[in-house]
């Protein structure tokens, strides 16, 4: 199966209303990307646009997607993720609500339990945001595989 084949709960363990990609799109051996509309009724929409958490946490999920897709491809189950440092992080504008995004992340290093990506938000083909996210993978299971 190929990303855009999987229903994107079946990816991630966020659920409603804290979803932050409607699906994954692609998904390589070192890099994964995702598309997310802006909504206004998310709680991470402030006003007309999508906040700086909103922003971090469209990266954050796009990474669990990949690595949860993956995961389902190798027969495992999905596991939880929790962001453990962000650096370098660079907000050049805040989409609207409306706007169709793309989040590209990029596998980097393992290191000490961290998974380390690059993740990179285009809206429009313009630089929206870009910075470099630890995470730590839970070790036990929380979605079983079919």
């Amino acid at each position: 199966m190929v990303p855009s084949d999987y229903d994107i709960l079946d990816l991630i363990p966020q659920r409603r209303p804290m979803l932050m990609i409607d699906r994954l799109v692609h998904a390589g051996e070192k890099y994964g990307e995702g598309v997310f509309r802006v909504r206004e009724s998310n709680p991470l929409c402030l006003g007309k646009h999508l906040s700086e958490a909103g922003i971090l946490e469209c990266i954050a999920q796009t990474a669990a997607a990949y690595t949860g897709y993956l995961r389902l491809s190798a027969k495992k189950d999905v596991v939880r993720g929790y962001i453990g440092s962000v650096k370098n992080l660079k907000i050049h504008f805040l989409p609207r609500a409306g706007d169709e995004i793309r989040v590209g992340i990029t596998l980097q290093d393992e290191v000490l339990g961290f998974t380390i990506v690059t993740g990179r938000i285009e809206c429009l083909g313009n630089l929206v945001a870009e910075c470099e996210i630890r995470i730590l993978l839970e070790e036990h299971d929380i979605i079983p595989s079919g």
